[in-house]
């Protein structure tokens, strides 16, 4: 048997090499949401992984690699569970913004690690501010998709420029009253937040129709 189809604990090269990199992932998500980017290196990472450094460097070119992956399995969990919501909030629209938003709220107040990098340690940083622009924007594309079509995934192109802004205002607006509570600036309960993204949603006219009567 050849050294790299030999199987340990169950596992041949390529699992235990996956296995290793989702230890990685989950050390330093909880390394970046206790300590911050700043506080968080490879040694640490690898440390708390329970691996050797250069085991690191099989998955991640360095440090800012690793702290965007970390970024992007949030922001994919993000979607993935504010896309099922709207799947399964049926056609009232009050009821689709609510299931929506429930889900974008818990994400980060269940698991506040998730919500200091997603909102609060990305605002600031070189590696994760692009990526941040990038998302906001793609949520902001599903929201006015959405609005426009009833279909998040139909895509943003072509949409009206009122729509996509007044979008952008709402998904950058919920971000940051999200990031606020989780700063403890402005000390308010779940449900009260989510109550207030709700009705700050519902009363912005995202197609125009009210302003153009």
């Amino acid at each position: 048997m050849s050294e790299g189809a030999r199987r340990y604990g169950g596992l041949d090269a390529t699992e235990r090499a996956a296995e290793r990199r989702t230890r990685l992932l989950d050390a330093a998500l909880d390394l970046m949401g206790e300590r911050g980017l700043a506080g968080t290196t490879v040694r640490g990472v690898s440390e708390s992984a329970g691996l050797a450094a250069r085991y690191f460097y099989e998955s991640f070119e360095g440090i800012e690699d690793l702290q965007l992956a970390v970024f992007d399995q949030i922001a994919a969990e993000a979607a993935d569970r504010a896309l099922a919501a709207l799947a399964t909030a049926g056609d009232d629209a009050t009821a689709q913004t609510r299931a929506v938003l429930a889900e974008m709220v818990d994400i980060f107040l269940e698991d506040p690690r998730k919500g200091r990098v997603a909102l609060i340690e990305s605002i600031t940083s070189p590696v994760l501010g692009p990526r941040v622009l990038a998302e906001s924007s793609r949520f902001t594309g599903m929201l006015a998709a959405t609005a426009s079509s009833g279909d998040p995934g139909s895509g943003a192109e072509g949409l009206p420029t009122g729509l996509l802004l007044r979008s952008q205002f709402l998904i950058g607006g919920a971000a940051h009253a999200i990031g606020a509570v989780l700063r403890g600036d402005i000390p308010a309960e779940r449900d009260d937040l989510v109550d207030a993204l709700v009705d700050l949603f519902l009363t912005v006219d995202l197609d125009g129709s009210t302003l153009r009567r």
